[in-house]
């Protein structure tokens, strides 16, 4: 019982913290990824389960969330259809969503990987 206990607290922490403000898109020097001044971004909300939205790039996109322990899948992630000059970066951050399979919170980072192969790095925005 006690390791039930354990993990749901510690679910319950990890929601807590992505809940806790926006992320914005790092790339690996630590510089913030935008497009025309606006971060490329990442929200939390628990509404109808834990899920994820924000500005991809040029759209605004949206993705159900699961945690399970130090696992996390997002499903499929939805957006709006706006056409701009550049959406090679959009398409390749959306893609990268799907494949995320574990992460890693330290600090004011958040990281998601594919097994150890890091994916994305986000910094709380602020």
């Amino acid at each position: 019982m006690i390791s039930c206990t354990t993990m749901k607290n510690s679910q319950t922490n990890i929601k807590d913290v992505l809940l806790a403000g926006e992320w914005v898109l790092q790339d690996e020097n630590g510089t913030v990824n935008s497009y025309n001044g606006q971060p490329i971004s990442m929200n939390f909300t628990e509404e109808d389960g834990l899920r994820a939205s924000g500005f991809a790039g040029c759209n605004r996109y949206f993705a159900g969330v699961n945690i399970v322990g130090a696992t996390i899948q997002f499903e499929q992630a939805g957006s709006t259809m706006m056409a701009c000059p550049e959406m090679d970066s959009e398409s390749a951050f959306l893609k990268q969503l799907p494949l995320i399979n574990t992460y890693e919170v330290s600090g004011n980072e958040l990281r998601f990987y594919n097994n150890k192969i890091l994916l994305l790095k986000f910094k709380r925005a602020g």
